[in-house]
């Protein structure tokens, strides 16, 4: 067994750093061991004299920040399982089936994942077992469990909190066990007993939540399906907003200028979660049609209503871009038909509403590090980094599913063995 080389060099056609600048061709990265030496041209990059170095050479490819994505679910399988019924697996299953989910992230380029909410204590278990080297993974900032009412949004992974004193000790409590930041299901959603299209919390009740937090120095990121609580959650200091739909208490749904204006004038993040919602429901239908030769009639009644919603999501989203507000890539995966790890897919659709390449991309990496408050050791390709790095098939500036093709990734310097 030989020692491994000191340094290790990457060459690609482009390598694009996830900051302004623009892309480097011909460009290179050098590494000493897990940190990032330099950038720059790859035929001006050179180790040390007498340096041992390992050279990878990717000619038709791309380099990339490693992604970062701000929404994930690590405990559900990802084949249409509803809340509930993750809800009542155990939690050593529940464990088991994240332990698979976060090498897929890891090997489709996600070397770091915020997890938006799990049962129990199934996620601070998961992180340790990363932390250990017992099993590989993107590096975690994680919840734990979801604030919600009693009955609310996901109320069955354990952290159900009424009332301003029921709430402040939620969020401590969960803080005690190690939560990097709290989520809050300031809507219902999916979860049978709630309502998407109220508000759950009261602004009294949200703003403990936030006053918490920020004593703490923790971010906090409001599942929010409706417009009156996208008000609600502004009014209480919320630092992302999570789907963002403007939706009516009776369902219907209609774009709200003044709030979207608000949101960008304010400087709060927004995570659509445009490949999340719909679209991997469209997916997972369509998989079940190929499979099973038909669709029940609800089911082929919902595809027609999936692709209008999401025809609604995409221009509601691109609305929200040209009005100036900052846009995170999460792909809420591995949620209900959402296999884990579509993060590259999440950034696809946010070109498809309006982002640029480049700032599509640019929102699964820098901008995504910085929404979830890791903007210092993730997100962008520099001097003195960790070197979490993608190699990519092709041009993703010029073409956005170029994304979707990984050839390589890097975490911490040392190649990802990948089994995708």
């Amino acid at each position: 067994m030989t020692d491994r080389a000191q340094f290790t060099l990457l060459t690609a056609a482009h390598v694009f750093e996830g900051t302004d600048a623009a892309p480097i061709q011909g460009g290179g990265v050098l590494l000493e061991g897990p940190t990032i030496v330099r950038v720059g041209r790859g035929d001006g990059l050179r180790a040390p004299d007498g340096a041992t170095v390992e050279r990878h050479d990717y000619p038709s490819a791309t380099i990339v920040p490693g992604f970062v994505d701000a929404h994930t679910h690590v405990t559900p399988p990802g084949d249409g399982t509803f809340g509930e019924a993750v809800g009542a697996t155990p939690d050593d299953i529940l464990l088991l089936q994240a332990t698979a989910n976060v090498r897929r992230m890891l090997e489709l380029g996600v070397t770091t994942a915020r997890e938006n909410g799990a049962k129990n204590h199934t996620t601070f278990s998961l992180c340790e077992g990363i932390r250990r080297g017992i099993i590989p993974g993107p590096r975690m900032v994680i919840c734990g469990r979801p604030v919600c009412t009693t009955g609310g949004h996901l109320w069955f992974f354990g952290q159900e909190a009424d009332g301003v004193d029921g709430v402040r000790h939620a969020v401590r409590e969960l803080i005690k066990e190690g939560a990097d930041w709290i989520k809050i299901t300031a809507t219902g959603g999916s979860t049978k007993a709630s309502d998407p299209y109220r508000p759950s919390f009261t602004l009294e009740e949200l703003r403990a939540i936030v006053d918490e937090a920020h004593a703490r120095a923790k971010l906090t990121g409001a599942h929010t399906t409706s417009s009156a609580a996208i008000e609600r959650v502004l009014d209480a200091g919320v630092d992302m907003i999570i789907h963002c739909t403007f939706w009516n208490p009776d369902g219907s749904k209609a774009y709200r200028p003044d709030l979207a204006e608000r949101i960008a004038n304010e400087g709060r993040w927004v995570n659509p979660t445009l490949y999340g919602g719909m679209y991997t429901e469209t997916e997972g239908l369509q998989e079940r049609r190929a499979r099973d030769g038909r669709l029940s009639a609800e089911d082929e009644a919902n595809l027609v209503a999936y692709a209008e919603i999401m025809d609604l999501l995409l221009d509601h989203t691109g609305r929200m871009i040209r009005a100036g507000v900052k846009m995170v890539a999460g792909s809420d995966t591995a949620w209900r038909f959402g296999r884990a790890g579509g993060l590259a897919k999440e950034v696809y659709w946010l070109g498809q509403a309006g982002l640029s390449n480049a700032d599509a991309i640019r929102a699964g990496t820098s901008r995504s590090a910085e929404a979830i408050g890791v903007g210092e050791v993730a997100g962008t390709i520099a001097a003195g980094r960790q070197a979490d790095l993608v190699v990519v098939d092709g041009n993703p500036l010029a073409d956005l599913t170029a994304l979707q093709r990984v050839e390589d990734v890097w975490q911490a310097g040392r190649r990802v063995p990948r089994t995708i």
